[in-house]
């Protein structure tokens, strides 16, 4: 007769696995998102009022992509993944300076122009 208190089965067995974590670039990452929050910002900045506002909101998340994407692509070659992320951050962050930039330089010419004129009209 079987003890009452003895598995049928036989007794568990537990097996233990390791779990490898996958190498990740958070840095990369930052740089993507803040180029993006950048670049929906950046493009009203052509507007003439609300694209003076917009130029102070898109410019620090622009600086702040250019840095972490230069810091992602550094650690892109140490671990081998996140290049892609690191890159289009730089490349958005970049495009959103630019255009910052270049609004900025029209605006000062166009107030400049209009200012020294000296013409006056149905005289």
């Amino acid at each position: 007769m079987s003890n009452p208190r003895q598995n049928p089965y036989g007794q568990h067995q537990v097996i233990y696995q390791s779990m490898i974590k996958q190498p990740s670039n958070g840095m990369a990452v930052t740089a993507l998102v803040l180029g993006i929050v950048a670049i929906v910002f950046g493009i009203w900045i052509p507007i003439p009022i609300f694209g003076l506002f917009m130029m102070f909101v898109a410019f620090l998340p622009a600086v702040l992509a250019i840095v972490f994407g230069h810091v992602g692509l550094n650690n892109s070659a140490r671990a081998g993944v996140g290049r892609g992320g690191a890159l289009t951050g730089l490349v958005l962050g970049y495009l959103v300076v630019a255009l910052s930039i270049g609004t900025t330089a029209l605006w000062l010419i166009a107030a400049a122009a209009s200012s020294s004129s000296t013409d006056v009209v149905g005289a």
